[in-house]
This record gives structure tokens, sequence and C-alpha cells, in this order.
């Protein structure tokens, strides 16, 4: 009789990116005679969040002087984003710094100046404002503005996670049948499942500066992708 039709068990959970593995103890004595396969299901949606990586670096003689800078700068950014109706809670701090810069002469080094750099995550939950956001962050943060990236994701996945785990499932089953038909043998429950989820968010490595006045920024968020993907055990009968 066959003893084990197996694709390696993996066990794990991934979300949004962050991988937080679940690790599961099974005595081995259940791991005879079992049909270990992975099973893939994928959902697609439109996007409905943007997030944008923006900020302003600043650099200037002294500190103070830079600080200065750097704080006038992004609260002219910060009213232009809430001007353009982005909530106080979707915008956040990621970022602060202070950075000596120094030029090299003759092999020595020379302080040249302090530049200060804040960037802040916005949340835009309105995607056909992303563009004119941009292009009013720019306006506003002038020349010190950089804008590191956009990334498009979607706030609630649940629905679209329900879907692609039922077609994650189904595919397990039918690789199961597949392998049990083909080894002679009969399938049995499932008596291990463990699944990973990803939501992919698609990024877009942006300028650093200003742009051109005349210049208007398209914005195109296209199409995610919810994948999960299922481990599972069957014993087999008999």
């Amino acid at each position: 009789m066959v003893k084990s039709i197996a694709i390696p068990l993996l066990l794990g959970l991934l979300l949004l990116g962050c991988e937080d593995v679940v690790k599961v103890t099974v005595p081995e004595e259940r791991l005879t005679d079992v049909i270990q396969v992975v099973g893939t299901g994928v959902a697609y949606g439109k996007p409905d969040v943007a997030i944008l990586s923006l900020g302003v670096s600043v650099e200037r003689k002294s500190v103070e002087e830079a600080t200065r800078a750097a704080a006038e700068a992004m609260r002219r950014v910060i009213d232009s984003l809430r001007a353009n109706g982005v909530a106080e809670e979707d915008i956040q701090t990621k970022s602060f710094s202070i950075q000596p810069r120094y030029d090299y002469v003759d092999r020595k080094q020379i302080l040249r100046g302090y530049e200060v750099t804040n960037m802040v995550s916005v949340k835009v939950r309105d995607l056909d404002a992303v563009g004119r956001i941009v292009d009013d962050a720019v306006e506003a943060g002038g020349d010190a503005l950089r804008v590191n990236s956009i990334a498009f994701t979607i706030d609630d996945p649940t629905e679209l996670q329900a879907e692609a785990r039922v077609k994650a499932m189904r595919d397990a089953k039918a690789k199961a049948e597949a392998l049990a038909e083909e080894g002679g043998v009969k399938l049995g429950r499932p008596i291990i499942i463990s699944e990973s989820v990803f939501l992919p968010v698609k990024e877009e490595r942006y300028f650093k500066g200003g742009v051109p006045e005349e210049a208007s920024t398209p914005i195109a968020p296209g199409t995610l992708e919810v994948r999960v993907t299922v481990y599972v055990t069957f014993e087999i009968e008999g």
C-alpha cells in the first residue's frame, strides 16, 4: 500500500507583505498514510486606496535654519493635503532626520551644512484625486518636496480573500484526488489545513524634487490580485 504521497507542507501567514509564521506540531504517526498538497486561489479587484510616501528635505548652513525651513515647507504641504480633503488621521509621520553634510576638499572633510528630512505616509481614499493631490503638494513644497512612491492597495480585502480561499481549497482537493487516483488509494478527510494570504501593494517609485509647472501627474491604479495558498494534509483511507 502506498504510505505517503506528498508535496512538502509549509505553514505560514502573509498579509500585506508582512509574514507571521504559524507553527503546527503534529505527531509523526499522523503524517503516515497521508497526501499533502498545496492549493492556490486568486481573486482580482480594483484598488480603492492610494498610499503616498512624501515629505520635504532642506539643507541649510545651521541646524536651526534647516529645521525652520523644513518645518515651514512641511506645513505648506500638510495644508495642501488637508485642502484636498485628506483627513488628519490619514497623515502619519514616518521618518524625521537631521544629518550633517560635508564637502571634501584636498582630502579634507569640510562641513557644508545640515539636511533636515521629514517624510509622511498619506492615505488617499479618493483615487480620482491622487494626481491633483500630488501636483498641489509639489506646488506647496517647491524644491524641498520629495515624493518617494505611490502605492495602491485594497482597504478591506475580506470578500476577495474569501473568494480566493474557496478557489484554493478546490484546487487542493482536485490535486489530492488526482494523486490518490494515480496512487491507487482512497482519499480521506483533511486533517491539517493552513493558509497564507497575500495582498500585493502595487508600488510606483517616483521622483525626487518638484515637477515643471505645466506638467500634470497621471495616476493609473490598475488591478490587484489577492492570492490565498492553502496547505492541506489528507488522510488515506483503508
